[in-house]
């Protein structure tokens, strides 16, 4: 999805934090960092709008559907409190700073969750992390050129 690419990139950019994608292979990046993960994504409220424009040589027909995408935020830190610190950071970012460049690529936040402790238990030692989800709505937008008959042969057959 585009649209988590430009905010995983502004995110980055504005809050200088190193800022991955969770659940892929790799050496992790030195502490603090966050990661991004869209955990849904699904249909807006309304109906789809299908429109059509004549071309010259084709029929141009554009679907716009509204669409609603979660996004959870992890945050790992150099301690427990590091790691709150930061995800408070970063939702402050999408109260404020960051709302306003989502503002300008048309996204609407439609509800950004408390910061919550995500510490996992693994094998031997605690994975100490805080996060958040944010939910956005957006256009989705699809346009489709659909060539025009040149000739339609029909065939009928009367009676029985």
């Amino acid at each position: 999805m585009n649209l988590v690419k430009l905010i995983h990139k502004q995110l980055a950019s504005d809050t200088a934090l190193t800022i991955i994608r969770a659940d892929q292979t790799g050496d992790l990046p030195n502490l603090p960092y966050a990661t991004y993960k869209v955990i849904g994504d699904r249909k807006g409220v309304g109906q789809e709008d299908v429109s059509h424009v004549n071309l010259p040589d084709a029929l141009l027909e554009t679907r716009k559907q509204e669409r609603n995408a979660t996004i959870s935020i992890n945050t790992y830190g150099t301690s427990h409190d590091n790691a709150y610190e930061v995800a408070t950071q970063l939702r402050k970012w999408f109260e404020w700073r960051g709302s306003l460049f989502l503002d300008e690529i048309h996204i609407a936040i439609v509800n950004l969750t408390d910061v919550t402790n995500r510490t996992t238990y693994l094998l031997d030692s605690y994975d100490e992390k805080w996060g958040f989800d944010v939910i956005i709505r957006y256009m989705d937008i699809d346009e489709n050129e659909v060539d025009y008959f040149d000739k339609v042969e029909v065939e009928m057959k009367l009676g029985r």
